[in-house]
């Protein structure tokens, strides 16, 4: 690991955090004096770890060289391990892509073989982009923060990781709800936000709260896990296990559309993104299913909001960033009476993978400038 003065690290951070700067910008964000950036800027040259990427005219008429983060700096992984896809994304430090690739998943079995043959791939095409630094898998299942690279400790994704092709870089494992609500954080539109909650619908459903800009995890890793409520709530009935996640999934939405689809409208809709796109189309019948989803996924921010009180939700998934369910969720959590702000995702099911390829960096950034 290189060995980096306390000014290079603060230096490479910030040019982490500005993709590309001069050194007088350096020296003004840190409050670090000229000929300190310097001699930082010189080490980190030294170590390639940044480079020289071309010049800007001054205000005085005065060029300034900009510096980037060079190639030794190397790049990160994220995989997102889906139910019905698997997507790898790769970046430099700086959060610029190198590759990006996906694959549809037969089914949950295969989707193991899936996850190796697209890493696989990927590894081998961005071999020569300076050293892998960290590799981020995000995992539709519960990850214990207490061991999170152990995948021991995972019963249900052993077999899966033992057919991954993983690398001889720092792994980190993570739950793909939760990385989800990193991106959100930090690309998409819950940028700036110190506090929100994340509630992910699809073909299952999550959530993750973040506060003061980190994950809240509970004492083992459980925050969130909206998916293991048992439902229904009432009367002559008894709750199942994991009940609100059938409920609310995508399987029984389609279900229960077929259930009261009439013959002579034709065939029900066969997937989400059919049912969506028959109530854009003016299908009363499609409208009024949406209708019905949206007031269910609205009672499920309901129980969020009450709980946590967050101040904004971003509401993602597949079916979750579909802006036709978004008024029907506003109605309903209205109704609470307590101030809440709901906003519609616009990463969509891509939201997994950049948070793992975002929390890639994170950690690897910390690595490399020796932060705790």
């Amino acid at each position: 690991m290189t060995s980096l003065s306390t000014s290079a690290r603060a230096v490479l951070a910030e040019l982490v955090r500005r993709g590309e700067a001069t050194r007088p910008q350096v020296s003004q964000a840190l409050g670090l004096s000229k000929p300190t950036v310097s001699a930082a800027m010189s080490e980190l040259e030294e170590h390639r770890l940044v480079t020289a990427a071309g010049s800007i005219q001054g205000y005085t008429g005065r060029s300034a060289l900009l510096y980037r983060i060079g190639e030794s700096a190397g790049h990160v992984v994220g995989v997102d391990v889906g139910v019905t896809r698997v997507r790898v994304h790769t970046q430099t430090l700086s959060g610029r892509r190198l590759l990006s690739d996906s694959r549809e998943v037969g089914e949950p079995v295969a989707g193991a073989a899936t996850a190796g043959a697209l890493l696989r791939e990927t590894l081998l095409k961005i071999g020569e982009d300076g050293p892998l630094r960290q590799v981020v898998i995000a995992l539709p299942t519960v990850v214990s923060d207490r061991d999170p690279s152990a995948p021991s400790h995972i019963p249900e994704v052993r077999e899966m990781l033992r057919a991954l092709p993983l690398p001889e870089a720092p792994l980190l494992l993570e739950n793909n709800v939760n990385c989800a609500a990193l991106a959100e954080g930090s690309v998409g539109v819950a940028k700036g936000a110190s506090q929100f909650g994340y509630v992910q619908v699809g073909v299952r459903i999550g959530a993750a709260v973040v506060i003061g800009g980190r994950l809240l995890r509970g004492a083992s890793g459980w925050a969130g896990e909206v998916a293991h409520l048992p439902f229904p709530w009432a009367p002559g009935h008894r709750p199942e296990p994991e009940g609100l996640e059938r409920y609310l999934g995508a399987e029984q939405l389609l279900a229960r559309t077929a259930a009261g689809w009439p013959g002579s409208e034709g065939p029900p809709p066969g997937t989400a993104e059919e049912l969506f796109q028959r109530a854009v189309d003016g299908s009363a019948l499609a409208r009024r299913a949406v209708a019905e989803h949206a007031t269910q996924v609205g009672r499920l921010l309901m129980a969020v909001v009450s709980l946590l009180d967050p101040g904004l939700i971003v509401l993602g998934g597949g079916i979750g960033s579909n802006p036709l369910l978004l008024r029907g969720v506003q109605e309903t959590v209205s109704d609470l009476h307590i101030p809440v702000e709901i906003r519609q995702s616009d990463l969509g099911t891509t939201a997994t993978v950049e948070g793992a390829a975002a929390l890639a960096r994170e950690h690897a950034l910390q690595r490399l400038i020796g932060a705790d």
